[in-house]
């Protein structure tokens, strides 16, 4: 028996495989994308995490210059209770309610890290005439003006 098609019947084949091949080339399109677009997005996760963890690395290299600075200059309560590096538990016998009154002096909820850093690396320049990222205190303004590069981390890249 033999097969017999209309005139258009191989076309009308032809045109529904290119069709396919087309709609599986999007696909692979599509997903190719959304793996790029999930690696990158990876990628910015990655980032800011560094950054973050850098960020707090400064902090509390901030927080342990001020405390040292501030004791040397014989001060001895911090001007906010964050600017030196918290204390670890002394005794076992603080209650609950101080504990708690200690953790909220520390953590300043309304500051961001960025924030903490900005306002106790200004302090450190201010008071002490000292840099974090130089590692240096200065002699005087003029001194630290310029010889420093910038108040800021990337000042110093």
């Amino acid at each position: 028996m033999s097969r017999k098609s209309g005139i258009g019947h191989e076309t009308l084949l032809k045109r529904k495989a290119e069709e396919k091949l087309e709609s599986y080339r999007r696909k692979i399109h599509m997903k190719s994308q959304a793996e790029e677009r999930a690696a990158e997005q990876f990628r910015i996760r990655l980032k800011n995490k560094q950054d973050e963890m850098k960020l707090e690395g400064d902090l509390r290299r901030s927080q342990r210059a001020c405390q040292q600075l501030d004791t040397q200059k014989n001060i001895q309560v911090p001007r906010e209770a964050w600017y030196w590096l918290r204390p670890e538990e002394e005794t076992e016998e603080e209650t609950e309610e101080e504990k708690e009154q200690d953790e909220d002096e520390y953590k300043s909820e309304d500051l961001s890290v960025l924030e903490k850093l900005q306002i106790l690396t200004s302090y450190l320049r201010e008071e002490h005439l000292y840099c974090i990222w130089c590692g240096t205190a200065y002699e005087d303004k003029e001194d630290l003006s310029s010889n420093c590069p910038g108040p800021t981390s990337a000042d110093h890249d």
